[in-house]
């Protein structure tokens, strides 16, 4: 007789629920659906209701997510270094305490050195996905709560200084937003400058809609020094030696105006300050009564305020005299300054051949169609089907500012922004829910009729701008206004500028959430830096190479599955599709696992340190205040804040009652249609943008008189109101054996320093001919004796050294030298990530001179030579 076969009991499943809520990989924060079974995430979609992402699609780091949560080599409990050595490579020797240990010590020194001095607590976060959630419930929590009269904590975000810091400056100053995109629907010529957002960048809405603008039939043309992801889906790619994009913009704009003669007139005198009158110092032609700046009046032949009602016809073009004083327009300076950049001189700066610059100017001149109209929604609005994008890339050097502030001039000399085709800023005109109006967001005019919105990261920053003073703070932003970050923090002369400077560069605490800044630019100094701090806490997910060798203890927090997050609501500057058709619609992140071991979330631990330091009423009334909350949401001094109830608070906040947490929790987002006047705003507002920048003189003088009395020496020729081109210090290196110009660039498997731990992204890397290794134009790698897999080292100017596997590409810069931007880690708890690819940052040895000295973004580029050596 056969033996019966035995019956295998299928598992029960208890458990089957889709849980809606938002990917944290990067800080695009796409609405992902989480496929939870029996407790455990065992997939994740992309929702596909939901415009904040790829209605339903997900980019690699997202499906990653589950390597995240599920990572073995995750910290699991709370750690103390005992090793009193600190440094690169040093073993910490890791000691697991409890919660309450951990927290009462760093209670404890926090309250000591708030009393003593707060200046000398460091805040120190990320610009990952987290952003939102660190910058709102921790950096300025902490920030603001510690700070007292003899001062305030010292706060800083790692990788400000490589990422869009001139971008967003010009971001805001033309559009009051963070984020600006093409109205993709409309626009049929887009320019691109060495970035990637809609091309495999982190905004998957971006990366959707700029698909079906090249299905439709646009153009796009792409500078870049290495055909990556954006040039290599373009119409056409244009190589240039990194660093000039503005002088091939320039020369543009020469051609577009000064040869073509294509300009938008009607928007320069209503909507900007071309028509300004500028007087022989530089400086608005004011009244006498009102302190306004004047316009030519051509029909009343006379001068008159900006904004009379009265005016006629403004001039662009003529030159006058007001008492005594003669003077021009503003437009009248810019077309002269136009002329200094002949597509020849341009081409022997950037490598583009000057028939190419023409071309392109030609091309963009007649697509931007000055003049043209478009009917949408029963309304007609000017039609002006060209863009540009910037952030990283063509604004990240030396020369940034001045860079954007050409790119935005090349927008708005055809009126192509905030209309039909052209430029859009994310965010910036919301009338909010039907229900309560909230969000609202709105540009408006200041005294002289700009907009009066200059954006410092994500916060409104005083406008018009303060003037340089002697600094007070470590990071010397008093004395640089125009400063979104000052990277003091890495620079090799740190310690010199800031003794010149006159301000105490010692700390004693550093908080420190999502950042791994020993990776980020000049990793020696970073390390002289973080061995100085007597006491560093660190919140992360992972071992990485910041705790390893410099904290003093670590906390192990959530990953964005194990939270709930109400920072979604704010989080409109990249997030959001600025398109008509695309709508309103805010997210939050909800908790879909519980966390395991002892993990706990940081913003919660944070609230815990504080409320043990005595200063829970003062928490409260921070967030009273931050979140704006009414009488019957605002939290009492004594109150003790439970995380979900705070989460309940700002959705009804917002949405009004009907919309509460547990709504949020089922439905993932709420979402409402645009109005046409909030996407195109432009028509319908008054505040103009400055095609010339007078506020940057006085700034520039001001602050050139105190660096030079303080012995700081920067370039302050950039001061300057209209836009430049500035050789960069790599330009300038005349050793003939240093002959390659070295960059990194973005990888579209990866973002920040934290997506090589997961072993999906890590296998598709590794089949990448291009992600771990060193890449150079093939002929210049002939030329050298070089060829594929040969081991190579790198040596900049400077004396520093890298070495990696060569890997030859016809895409690039004849000139070039490159590698993906987020590898080399030497983290012993990252076993995946550990020893693939290069530290592009290891090259890099930045004095605070290096930096732009208006935005203060950080030179990227470096000039390197390079041997065989294996």
């Amino acid at each position: 007789m056969k033996a019966e076969k035995k019956k295998t009991k299928k598992p029960e499943i208890y458990e089957d629920v889709w849980i809606p809520t938002q990917c944290r990989r990067c800080m695009g924060e796409c609405a992902v659906l989480a496929h939870r079974v029996n407790g455990v995430v065992v997939k994740l979609e992309g929702n596909p209701d939901s415009p904040i992402g790829s209605k339903g699609g997900l980019c690699p780091k997202g499906a990653a997510g589950l390597q995240v949560l599920y990572d073995p080599n995750r910290l699991k409990a709370p750690l103390r270094r005992t090793n009193p050595e600190k440094g690169i490579g040093v073993d910490p020797k890791w000691q697991e305490i409890s919660w309450d240990e951990a927290l009462d010590e760093i209670a404890a020194k926090l309250k000591k050195a708030m009393e003593e001095d707060p200046s000398k607590i460091m805040v120190q976060h990320g610009i990952g996905g987290t952003t939102m959630l660190s910058f709102i419930t921790i950096g300025a929590l902490l920030v603001a709560t510690l700070a007292t009269e003899k001062g305030m904590p010292t706060a800083t975000i790692s990788g400000g200084a490589n990422c869009g810091n001139a971008g967003h400056f010009t971001n805001a100053l033309y559009y009051a937003g963070f984020v600006i995109v093409p109205d993709w629907k409309y626009t049929k010529y887009s320019l691109v400058f060495g970035t990637s957002a809609g091309w495999g960048g982190f905004m998957q809405f971006a990366s959707r809609l700029a698909a079906d603008a090249a299905e439709r039939g646009m153009k796009l043309v792409v500078f870049d020094p290495i055909c990556n992801n954006a040039a290599s889906k373009a119409t056409e790619w244009v190589p240039l030696v990194p660093g000039t994009d503005g002088a091939v913009i320039l020369a543009m704009l020469n051609v577009i105006v000064n040869e073509l003669g294509v300009y938008d007139a009607p928007y320069l005198k209503k909507k900007t300050n071309a028509p300004y009158l500028i007087g022989p110092d530089g400086r608005y032609v004011r009244d006498r009564v009102t302190g306004k700046p004047l316009v030519w009046d051509v029909d009343a032949s006379g001068a008159k305020t900006f904004d009379d009602p009265t005016a006629g016809d403004i001039d662009l073009d003529g030159r006058h005299e007001i008492d005594g004083v003669e003077c021009r327009p503003a437009w009248v300076l810019a077309k002269e300054n136009f002329r200094k950049y002949t597509p020849e001189r341009s081409s022997e700066i950037s490598g583009v051949p000057a028939t190419t610059i023409r071309r392109i100017a030609k091309g963009f001149a007649e697509s931007s169609m000055v003049g043209a109209t478009i009917m949408i929604d029963g309304q007609q609005f000017p039609l002006r089907p060209v863009s540009a994008q910037h952030i990283r890339g063509g604004v990240t050097h030396h020369n940034a500012t001045h860079t954007a502030f050409a790119i935005e001039t090349l927008l708005h000399v055809v009126g192509a922004a905030n209309v039909p085709g052209g430029q859009l800023s994310v965010s910036v005109e919301c009338h909010g829910h039907p229900s309560t109006g909230r969000p609202y967001m709105g540009v408006k005019a200041d005294a002289d009729g700009l907009l009066d919105v200059a954006g410092k990261w994500l916060l409104p920053r005083p406008w018009p701008m303060p003037a340089p003073c002697r600094p007070h703070h470590k990071d010397l932003t008093d004395l640089f206004p125009m400063a979104i970050d000052v990277p003091i923090w890495g620079s090799s002369d740190r310690r010199e500028i800031q003794k010149k400077a006159g301000v105490d560069p010692d700390i004693d605490v550093l908080i420190n959430y999502g950042a791994n800044s020993v990776l980020n630019a000049s990793i020696s100094a970073k390390e002289q830096l973080f061995k100085e701090i007597p006491f560093i806490v660190d919140f992360d997910i992972f071992p990485t190479e910041f705790n390893e060798g410099f904290a003093d203890i670590v906390l192990p927090d959530t990953c964005y599955l194990e939270l709930s997050d109400w920072a979604g609501v704010f989080a409109q500057f990249h997030t959001q599709p600025p398109t008509l058709d695309e709508p309103w619609c805010f997210h939050i992140t909800q908790k879909v696992v519980e966390p395991q071991y002892s993990r706990r979330h940081a913003a919660q631990v944070v609230i815990d340190i504080l409320n043990r330091m005595g200063l829970g009423p003062k928490v409260n009334a921070i967030y009273n205040a931050l979140l704006g909350f009414d009488e019957t949401l605002q939290l009492k001094p004594t109150e003790k804040i439970v995380w979900d109830d705070l989460c309940d608070r700002v959705v009804k906040h917002h949405f009004g009652p009907d919309h509460d947490w547990e709504w949020f929790k089922k439905h993932g987002c709420i979402s409402w249609p645009k109005k046409a006047e909030e996407v195109y705003w432009k028509p319908f507002k008054s505040p103009r943008i400055p095609l010339y920048w007078e506020f940057v003189i006085d700034i520039g003088q001001k602050a050139r008189e105190i660096g030079r009395e303080l012995g700081i020496e920067l370039d302050w020729q950039q001061y300057d109101p209209l836009p430049q081109w500035f050789p960069n210090p790599p330009h300038q290196v005349k050793d003939p054996d240093y002959d390659l110009y070295s960059f990194c660039y973005r990888d579209t498997l990866h973002g920040n320093s934290y997506t090589m731990e997961q072993p999906w992204l890590d296998e598709a890397s590794s089949m990448n001919p291009y992600t771990y290794n060193v890449t150079m134009n093939a002929e210049t790698a002939r030329k050298k004796g070089l060829k594929d897999g040969d081991v190579v080292e790198l040596e900049s100017d400077r004396g520093r050294k890298v070495q990696g596997v060569l890997k030859t590409r016809e895409g690039q810069h004849p000139q070039t030298i490159a590698m993906v931007g987020t590898a080399g880690h030497w983290a012993k708890g990252q076993p995946i990530a550990r020893g693939k690819g290069v530290n592009f940052n290891a090259l890099m040895d930045y004095r605070l001179s290096d930096c732009d000295p208006l935005s203060f973004s950080l030179e990227p580029c470096i000039k390197v030579k390079v041997r065989k050596v294996g």
